[in-house]
């Protein structure tokens, strides 16, 4: 099993251990051109959306995603498709003699083991998904070629920051001298992160969204993403263009985000007030009246979490998810006393209740409580 033994809730934030093994591995990532892809919320999909228009021009794309939600596998991609877990665990073995006393962190690995497969692979190009803020984070450590910035709002409080241009400025650091840096962020974190792009000489781009046809259905920050995504694949010099760009787009697909199981249930792996808002639009849009099922870390906002979801769910059932981060009964019993809520002892026995209402059902509040109804749904098939 690959990084077995290793605490995935264990964050070191610095750049200095990857630096390191960069080194002794003599510098991998810099056999390709690769992107840094920062922000709060947009990340996952904004990536797929830049595999998928540099693949469909023809070049071989290494995609390194964070977090996983089934298969740890997901965090690895190399032509659109998940690395064999073999292979994974194999390189990992290898290079533990190479890096031995670094005492590299679960995520720091992650990076250094996708920096070393796109490698070994021989990819054209490689897109990162940054983990957490940018400055300290591990993806850092690499030198982009373009970097990315979606929408910043608040998350992480606790580590980046209590105010959008606090966690905006953490971001700004992916920024490199006389390089591009793209971004679809506004107000307060759009003037903290041109005004760092200015004192680092970076060369910013700021994009909308991309018009309607171009995207036919989709929300408007799914459309930033794409712009985003679409102005990063200009900039290396490798857009599609006419339809082979709109089919680019849409062929993007990323498990848990705003995914639907026929007309009924939607799981969206939204974990902060923002992201739900976002998803509450898509499900009004959509004449959505139902009930939610939600599982939230603690050190989330949980209360505005519900109290929004509730604008479209007439009743929430609220369950702890499989972490040691995960809310608990005080949490939980802080939410009851909205009104409208159960508390359930599991992820699974939330959806159950949920299911026996003959309602449609939003499922969201972390990408645990996601990964844990989409693995019945989709591998296992969920008890009558």
């Amino acid at each position: 099993m690959v990084l077995e033994g290793l605490n995935p809730n264990r964050w070191v934030l610095g750049l200095e251990r990857v630096k390191k093994a960069l080194d002794v591995l003599g510098h991998p990532e810099r056999s390709y051109p690769h992107v840094l892809v920062a922000g709060t919320n947009g990340k996952g999909s904004t990536c797929m959306y830049l595999e998928r228009l540099l693949g469909v021009a023809g070049l071989v794309v290494g995609t390194n995603l964070s977090p996983h939600i089934s298969r740890f596998a997901e965090r690895f991609r190399v032509g659109s498709v998940e690395e064999d877990p073999a292979t994974l665990s194999s390189l990992q073995e290898s290079l533990s003699l190479e890096l031995a006393g670094l005492d590299l962190t679960y995520f720091e690995w992650c990076v250094v083991l996708a920096a070393e497969l796109f490698s070994r692979k021989n990819v054209d190009a490689a897109v990162f998904e940054v983990g957490l803020g940018g400055r300290f984070d591990a993806t850092n450590a690499l030198d982009p070629a373009v970097a990315v910035i979606t929408d910043v709002s608040l998350d992480h409080t606790d580590l980046l920051g209590t105010s959008t241009a606090q966690i905006a400025l953490e971001k700004a650091h992916i920024a490199r001298p006389s390089r591009p840096l793209v971004t679809t962020a506004s107000g307060d974190a759009l003037e903290v992160i041109r005004a760092h792009a200015a004192s680092v000489g970076a060369d910013l781009h700021v994009v909308d969204a991309l018009p309607e046809d171009m995207l036919p259905g989709a929300m408007d920050h799914l459309r930033k993403n794409a712009a985003a995504a679409d102005e990063a694949a200009r900039l290396l010099g490798h857009r599609p263009l006419g339809p082979a760009l709109a089919d680019a787009l849409a062929g993007a697909f990323l498990p848990g985000r705003l995914e639907w199981f026929g007309d009924r249930v939607v799981l969206d792996v939204a974990h902060n007030e923002a992201s739900v808002l976002v998803l509450v639009e898509h499900l009004a849009a959509r004449g959505f009246s139902g009930v939610g099922v939600v599982g939230v870390l603690k050190d989330k906002d949980y209360k505005a979490i519900v109290r929004t979801l509730k604008r479209v769910c007439r009743h929430v059932y609220i369950a702890p998810v499989r972490s040691p981060r995960s809310w608990g009964a005080p949490e939980m019993e802080e939410v009851a006393a909205i009104g409208g809520i159960t508390v359930c002892e599991s992820v699974g026995h939330a959806f159950d209740r949920a299911l026996l209402t003959s309602a449609p059902v939003v499922v969201t509040g972390s990408f645990y409580t996601v990964a844990e109804v989409r693995e019945r749904l989709v591998c296992r098939g969920w008890p009558a």
